[in-house]
């Protein structure tokens, strides 16, 4: 009865205003001193108000890793606050770079986590414990991807679970590096607190729109909040926790024996663009969480206004010539033909107004008049992201044939190939059935194989050549990242890790390099042979 009283009353609140409003929810105004049923509506939406932080910061790391990778460049009409972040420039006080957006998120969370508890404690027959433990579980999952992306992006985090933390008491905390904070998220997500860890999931539709069927509600809700198995299989890919990741992924995209999550003949070609700008929720096939936006409810983000010439845009940021060229060398599945007709020009990039674009966010709305009314979702995860993950690990685990299956051509022909010799993980008949679906990353927009260059797998007869082999594969990784995730801050941050990994820094510091004018380029160069130049400098005591 409490659940039927409280959907009727959030349905009243939440669906006859604006979205923006709920995503304007105040965390720290949640769970006072009030009846129960007032009570109740505010552990919804105090969650709400976690995942409104995250729409605030959603947009923040694609410009601050895109322009620090080799896709973006600032144009004459950037602030030069934008030229600073290109150039690797020291970012105090820059606006662009400032991680408050993230510690907005994780002292949200902290605070959420602490006040539901005590009300949990107070009011025990007002929860409904089928939701509590997934409310408390998904402010978890916000809160270790915030931490994550501040690993990434600035190399280090002030680490706390206390509540009441103002961004004035960040600089009094201690600092974790990016290595000591990985483990710290695992065991959030596989212990978690007072009894809560971060895998459990709540769906929305239950709770929104009880008694009616799964394919009549809003499944945007339940794609806001991260899901358990990309981030753990991210923390397990940077936690070197290779056996892990592969363990998590399979089953994934697996999927029970469902169609997402398969990269398969579904969304090739030409349709594979549709992902970033159509419905999300036609479109759950690829995508797993985004931060939603809708330009009628007043919620936007900066992608087409900073990445469009047109009016009423203000076009800061261009494509870079080498990454438009990384495109056009690529090779079709016909084996002959030159460019990556269905991923680079027209689609991540275009001609416009005389100069070059980023159009993978705009495709659908070009016109003056129309432009600034696309609904540009940002990516959290989709299927390729955890392709990446397992591809990446498998190539760890010196599994080459099964690695390469993933990135090139599919499971679909793997399994034709190795008939009678199937190996791990594309060795379970009950998942073939499935997986068959899989056509790969690059077959899936028409792209021919590739391979480590001068390389076999036949000859890696020695522990030197298995190792050579193993880097030119995660090379090729990072090449297809920068493709396949162009503008979706993916990119950088494989070329840190395999960079780390294979500790060169030239992994790194040559493909982000290449894009400087030559009289800065060597300079450049070595500014990033210097693995602590990689991550964005902001004192703690300068977020306000």
């Amino acid at each position: 009865m409490k659940l039927q009283v409280f959907t009727t009353c959030c349905l009243m609140v939440l669906l006859s205003t604006s979205c923006s409003n709920f995503f304007e929810v105040d965390a720290d105004d949640m769970l006072k001193d009030e009846d129960y049923i007032g009570e109740s509506n505010e552990l919804y939406s105090g969650y709400m108000g976690i995942a409104a932080k995250v729409q605030d910061v959603a947009d923040h790391a694609i410009f601050l890793a895109e322009l620090r990778g080799d896709l973006l460049e600032p144009t004459a009409n950037a602030p030069q606050d934008l030229w600073d972040i290109y150039r690797h420039r020291p970012a105090e006080g820059n606006p662009f770079a400032s991680p408050r957006g993230y510690y907005n998120v994780i002292l949200n969370a902290n605070n959420y986590i602490h006040k539901a508890m005590e009300y949990r404690v107070k009011y025990p027959r007002a929860v409904d414990e089928a939701h509590f433990g997934p409310l408390i579980s998904g402010a978890i999952r916000f809160k270790v991807w915030a931490y994550l992306m501040l690993g990434k992006l600035y190399g280090e985090a002030a680490y706390t679970d206390e509540p009441n933390v103002t961004l004035d008491n960040l600089s009094g905390l201690p600092v974790l590096s990016l290595d000591e904070l990985i483990p710290k998220l695992i065991q959030l997500m596989e212990v978690g607190v007072n009894g809560f860890n971060g895998k459990l999931v709540l769906n929305w539709g239950n709770v929104l729109f009880p008694g009616v069927t799964a394919s009549e509600q809003d499944l945007v809700w339940n794609m806001i909040c991260p899901s358990p198995e990309p981030l753990l299989m991210e923390l397990y890919l940077w936690a070197g926790q290779y056996s892990r990741v592969v363990e998590i992924g399979m089953p994934f995209i697996y999927d029970n024996g469902g169609n997402r999550y398969k990269i398969g003949n579904d969304d090739y070609n030409a349709e594979w663009v549709q992902v970033f700008t159509r419905d999300p929720v036609t479109k759950t096939r690829v995508l797993i969480n985004i931060v939603p936006f809708d330009f009628e409810r007043n919620q936007t983000n900066r992608l087409i206004r900073y990445f469009s010439n047109t009016y009423p845009s203000v076009y800061y940021l261009k494509p870079t010539q080498v990454a438009m060229d990384r495109f056009r060398q690529q090779v079709r599945l016909d084996g002959h033909t030159i460019g990556d007709l269905y991923r680079g020009e027209n689609y991540t990039f275009t001609r416009q107004n005389g100069d070059w674009v980023i159009r993978k966010f705009s495709r659908d709305r070009e016109t003056a008049s129309e432009i600034h009314k696309n609904n540009v979702h940002i990516v959290l995860y989709r299927d390729s992201d955890v392709h990446f993950f397992i591809l990446e690990a498998l190539n760890q685990l010196e599994l080459f044939d099964e690695a390469e299956a993933l990135l090139n051509d599919g499971i679909n022909l793997y399994l034709s190939r190795n008939s009678g010799n199937l190996q791990y993980p594309f060795n379970n008949e009950a998942w073939n059935a499935a997986l068959t679906r899989n056509w790969g990353i690059r077959r899936r927009i028409d792209l021919g194989p590739v391979y480590p260059a001068g390389l076999s797998k036949a000859e890696l007869d020695t522990p030197e050549k298995v190792t050579a082999y193993k880097r030119a594969l995660d090379e090729l990784i990072v090449e297809e990242t920068c493709m396949e995730s162009a503008g979706e801050a993916k990119s950088y941050f494989a070329m840190i890790r395999i960079a780390k990994r294979w500790n060169d820094p030239a992994i790194l510091a040559d493909r982000v390099s290449a894009k400087y004018e030559e009289g800065m380029r060597q300079t450049m160069r070595d500014r990033l042979m210097d693995p602590q130049n990689w991550f964005v400098r902001y004192s703690l005591s300068g977020i306000e």
